[in-house]
């Protein structure tokens, strides 16, 4: 009878590992093997859920705003913009995880075709007939990093274009009521994630009149050439016009970042592992006593 009993109780120590070892596992993930391949939603209460653009068509930008160069030189976005040529408005930071490289990269990729005559129309150049102005979304990014970023997609140019490019593409940098100034006259909103030391933002690009008024948003990371030309059209006559494109957002959202989860599979697993101890200690002192009778 001794025997059967032990043995009962080394079946239940057995179960007991099982459990540990892989029933909390599976409790971490309810779904199963394939809840990984979901792609978690965000909850209301979500800080990057705020990253959206209000579209301000007409809006002007504020011209008496103040930043500084990357080489540098203290401008105010009224010198940056002055002229007779419309500009495209962009808002990165070059420590972006994904969405400001393959936006730069989509905008620098399409520059060399817009130079390309169509219809016995002349191609449009970077520095010739538009500009360029990328804000800094990060205020404390040393201006040499700033500086290589730009050069970084200078060089992705055709190397008859880095010249005009160069004076014809600004990077600014400016302190964060700055930025945040000139963002909400355009309507782009952004904030910072302080758990991943990331900044959440959509990809737009703000086409503006020689004003600084908005003229057209344009979304996405792959820009249509033929799109390209006529929003530049229009903002240099300052003529409004709707916007394009689908609109992605940067961010990354761990679901289990702020949640109890982790804390409630550590503590099944220590319960767990609890138990088979108790059990290995009981089994151990019955073995015991039955020794010694």
């Amino acid at each position: 009878m001794a025997t059967d009993r032990t043995r009962g109780l080394w079946l239940t120590l057995a179960i007991g590992l099982l459990v540990a070892t892989v029933a909390t596992p599976a409790l971490a993930h309810p779904g199963g093997a394939d809840a990984d391949d979901d792609i978690p939603v965000a909850p209301p209460t979500y800080k990057g859920n705020e990253v959206q653009v209000q579209e301000h068509l007409g809006n002007k930008v504020p011209l008496d705003a103040s930043f500084t160069t990357s080489d540098g030189k203290r401008v105010t976005l009224g010198e940056v913009l002055q002229g007779d040529i419309p500009t495209i408005l962009t808002f990165n930071y070059s420590d972006c995880p994904m969405l400001c490289s393959l936006q730069l990269n989509g905008l620098s990729k399409v520059m060399p075709e817009l130079t390309q005559k169509v219809d016995k129309l002349q191609g449009f150049y970077l520095g010739g007939h538009f500009k360029i102005v990328t804000i800094d979304l990060e205020p404390k990014e040393p201006l040499d990093k700033l500086a290589r970023m730009k050069a970084k997609y200078i060089d992705r140019l055709p190397a008859w274009q880095h010249d005009q490019a160069a004076a014809g593409w600004t990077f600014l940098k400016g302190d964060e009521a700055t930025i945040r100034r000139v963002a909400d006259a355009v309507g782009f909103g952004y904030t910072y994630l302080p758990d991943r030391a990331e900044w959440a933002h959509p990809a737009a690009l703000i086409f503006l009149a020689t004003s600084g008024a908005v003229t057209r948003y344009v979304y996405g990371i792959d820009f249509d050439v033929a799109m390209m030309r006529e929003s530049l059209m229009l903002a240099g006559k300052a003529e409004s016009a709707t916007a394009v494109g689908f609109m992605n957002r940067c961010y990354h959202y761990d679901p289990e970042a702020n949640s109890h989860a982790r804390a409630g599979v550590l503590a099944l697993r220590i319960g767990a592992a609890g138990f088979v101890v108790l059990l290995a200690a009981t089994l151990g002192l019955m073995h015991f006593l039955r020794k010694q009778r």
